[in-house]
């Protein structure tokens, strides 16, 4: 099945792009999806430790089962003043 992924912020700005499609299995949930993004992006493992995750604009976590078609969205910790 096919997901669209949006990346935010640092992650964004590292990876020189703001949407990506990836292919996954049937069944994958948010942390299998994290771990081909980290297979891809090896170098990006320690910023997507600490991230918030939406699913279709609603927050999710690790454990929330994907659909074909679903939009997740990596939202990296942010700091300000």
């Amino acid at each position: 099945m096919k997901v669209k992924v949006l990346y935010f912020s640092s992650i964004k700005d590292r990876l020189k792009k703001s949407t990506e499609f990836f292919e996954i299995k049937e069944d994958s949930t948010v942390s299998d999806l994290i771990k081909e993004i980290q297979k891809k992006y090896p170098d990006m493992s320690e910023s997507i430790k600490n991230i918030m995750i939406a699913v279709n604009e609603e927050y999710a976590d690790i454990q929330t089962k994907l659909k074909n078609g679903d939009t997740v969205a990596l939202i990296p910790p942010v700091s300000g003043g």
